[in-house]
């Protein structure tokens, strides 16, 4: 077991020295000099302060505060030595939690910094909820949570209401944050009890129980007492672990107890604090953003920079997505990731794009299903022209199971890299070779299960904010700006020419569109355009000037289904007698003939299942597996022609007997998908009451539709106009590649 066993010091302040104590419980201090021939270094935790009265030389008493100290790194303190500590952090008290570093004797120094945050922000475990510390009342306890009272933060009750067979332990807090050998971790709170107890077990470890990476036991009394335990955790990172205060042997029914500011920390993150420093002035080297990375040389660093007058501005300005990874707009060098195509990389095997949205702000991002997968870099012409020089090679990848990763280029040293459960950047530096006949590819070893996005190619050792790449690289030395959103003219909430997330550019009304692959649209999608041909749409064209052939390709084309939508059962319990036994739907192919049928229904998994029927009609019985316990089937018939499916749906109900609830069901005269941007359907809204339909007996005005899609601001803009009533006509203007339609009918 990894329980570190930490000493306890008292520091008290000499009477005469007029300094007062300003240390509190739960205060992160530290104390750091040189003596000339060594540095003196000690990190500590207050455990308690108070004053003692103590005889001076004179005969007089005088006061001399203290504060009791657990040395959780460094140097023990001795007398004779410089004893002055200052606070870093608070533990408890996030009021406390910023200060101000000024070194000298630091590696990389000279710098101030100013850190905020380190207990808190940083913190593995900080619940400030029931949710938060994993309970859920049980058999044998209640749980209480309470964010304040009476000096006491985030505090969580359990109370003891019956004995349990099982072996709950009592309290088991889950840590979504992985943690593995050989971090230590610092675990900070205040308990008390309904009376007291003597070694209560408090373990860390796996969640599955079968590990434990370290234990402590807790002596609690009837008020508030502060403890301090340090675990070193002893296993891999790979699993999930639980902080568990194993209360079950302690507290018989009625009992209870409290624990209050619960702070678990890793002690790397309390001793270091670069991730914590909010203003650094002097050598940045070190700081590390995580836009920017790893930060080098000399200068300021502010993470709010506020001023006026003059502000002058020589190199590159670039600006970060407070949400994001991604610059949202460029000014300096144009040519700096040398990627061919970081938007869409080519990975070998292929890697699958996923829905989630890249840490970049822009682009896809990637599965990788391979334990070793090649992603090509740049041609080989490339690797010849800068053969020899020195480029830094970056991209974000996460994991729902830490592990390391092995990133390998041409002759070079394999590198490990470690991947967390949370997006991270990680970057190689490498030397470019020249390997005739093959281009510059990257090798990773266990990326399997992985996703990765935005990689970045650029000189130097230091990857900088990530530069999104197509498959044009324009190799110049010159200077220009780039924008990745939003707008020219107009104003900035509303501007005349949009600069659209997805790289695309358009009017402020939507009149015309220019999409990144070069196709696009004017007046609204009548006249759209791509790099081979030019489509219209709505132009007056007299009918009886076109051919019969033309007449022919031109006619909507769709199917309908036509058929009963109602089983009608007396009650539940008679569920055998059904009327009708069965129902015949007939499916119509418009304007086209099909070459194959096929009949399917939408499961309860929300997928399109066989159906078992390959003609255009087809019986349904009330004991068709594809009901599946619900009381609602829809069904769907799908006819090819010329490689173009097109299909049409159908609903059907069960009713019983003495069920008035209402139920609303929406129908699309002419199916679902509207092609090639052509055509229209009609949706009807059908409301019943029980098994019979009340449609009509309802006002047109009670019938409300709204639309939902992609684009947002289209959809604020078509739900403004109000479309009332029993039926809407859905016609390609009101759908941009896909949109979902809702009704909302209003029952006094």
């Amino acid at each position: 077991m990894a329980k570190y066993d930490y000493s306890r010091f008292k520091i008290r302040i000499a009477p005469d020295s007029k300094k007062r104590q300003g240390l509190h419980m739960g205060d992160v201090v530290r104390r750091q000099y040189m003596d000339g021939a060594r540095t003196l270094y000690s990190l500590m935790v207050v455990l308690s302060t108070g004053e003692d009265q103590v005889l001076l030389p004179d005969g007089k008493q005088a006061s001399s505060p203290f504060f009791i100290g657990a040395l959780i790194e460094g140097d023990e303190p001795h007398d004779g030595e410089l004893l002055d500590f200052v606070r870093l952090t608070s533990l408890t008290d996030e009021r406390r939690s910023g200060a101000l570093y000024l070194t000298a004797s630091d590696g990389e120094s000279p710098y101030m910094d100013v850190i905020d945050g380190m207990g808190t922000e940083r913190s593995l475990c900080r619940p400030s909820s029931l949710a938060g510390f994993g309970c859920r009342d049980s058999e044998a306890w209640t749980y209480r949570y309470t964010p304040s009272e009476g000096g006491a933060e985030r505090t969580i009750r359990l109370t003891r209401t019956a004995a349990s067979a099982t072996t709950e332990a009592g309290l088991q807090i889950p840590f979504t944050v992985p943690v593995g050998h050989p971090q230590r971790l610092v675990i900070s709170f205040r308990i008390r009890a309904s009376k007291a107890l003597e070694s209560v077990p408090l373990h860390f470890g796996y969640a599955d129980g079968t590990e434990t990476d370290g234990s402590d036991t807790v002596d609690v009394t009837t008020a508030w007492q502060y403890r301090l335990s340090l675990i070193t955790v002893d296993f891999p990172a790979e699993y999930l672990r639980v902080l568990t205060f194993d209360l079950a042997a302690y507290l018989s029914v009625g009992d209870w107890c409290e624990i209050s500011d619960l702070n678990v920390c890793l002690l790397e993150h309390l001793s270091s604090f670069t991730d914590a420093s909010k203003i650094r002035v002097g050598r940045i080297t070190g700081v590390s953003d995580p836009l920017f990375g790893m930060l080098q040389g000399y200068g300021a660093y502010f993470q709010r920079l506020y001023a006026t007058r003059d502000v002058n501005v020589a190199g590159t300005l670039t600006a970060g997505d407070e949400a994001g990874f991604g610059s949202t707009f460029y000014v300096g060098r144009i040519h700096k990731n040398c990627f061919v195509n970081s938007l869409e990389p080519a990975f070998y095997p292929a890697a699958s794009v996923v829905t989630e949205p890249s840490p970049a702000g822009i682009g896809v991002c990637h599965r990788i299903t391979a334990d070793n997968v090649r992603i090509d870099c740049q041609s080989e012409a490339w690797t010849e022209a800068h053969a020899g020089q020195l480029y830094c090679f970056s991209f974000w990848i996460r994991r729902e199971i830490a592990t390391t990763l092995r990133v390998q280029y041409g002759t070079t040293l394999p590198q490990d890299l470690t991947i967390g459960r949370e997006w991270t950047r990680l970057h190689i530096v490498l030397t470019i070779e020249h390997i005739p006949g093959s281009g510059m590819n990257i090798t990773l070893t266990g990326a399997a299960g992985s996703l990765i996005s935005s990689p970045q190619l650029e000189q130097g050792k230091i990857p900088t904010l990530y530069q999104a790449t197509d498959g044009v690289l324009d190799d110049t030395e010159e200077y220009g700006a780039w924008f990745c959103r939003g707008g020219v003219g107009g104003t900035i909430q509303h501007p005349l020419l949009r600069l659209n997330e997805d790289g695309s550019i358009s009017s402020a009304d939507g009149s015309f569109v220019i999409n990144r692959d070069g196709t696009g649209y004017f007046s609204g999608g009548r006249f759209r355009w791509d790099k081979d041909s030019i489509t219209l749409q709505e132009v007056t064209i007299r009918w009886e000037d076109l051919d019969e052939t033309t007449q022919q390709q031109m006619k909507p084309r769709f199917v309908t289904i036509e058929g009963g939508t109602v089983f009608h059962f007396p009650d539940e319990l008679l569920g055998s007698l059904c009327d009708p036994a069965e129902i015949l739907l007939t499916g119509t192919t418009h304007n086209f003939e099909p070459s194959s049928c096929l009949w399917e229904y939408l499961a309860d998994d929300g997928q399109w299942k066989n159906a078992g029927g390959n003609t255009n009609s087809y019986v349904l019985t009330p004991d068709f597996h594809g009901w599946e316990g619900r009381d609602v089937l829809t069904l769907r018939l799908s006819a090819l022609s010329d490689d173009t499916l097109y299909s049409g749906q159908h609903t059907v109900f069960k009713h019983y007997d003495g069920t008035d609830s209402y139920s609303l069901y929406v129908e699309s005269e002419h199916g679902t998908v509207l092609r090639n941007g052509q055509g229209s359907t009609m949706l009807q809204a059908r409301v019943y009451k029980g098994g019979t339909e009340v449609t009509e007996r309802i006002p047109e005005e009670r019938f409300r539709w709204s639309r939902s899609s992609r684009d947002a601001e289209s959809d604020a803009l078509w739900n403004v106009q109000e479309h009332r009533g029993r039926t809407l006509l859905v016609t390609d203007d009101d759908v941009w590649r896909q949109a979902t339609f809702n009704c909302e009918v209003e029952i006094s």
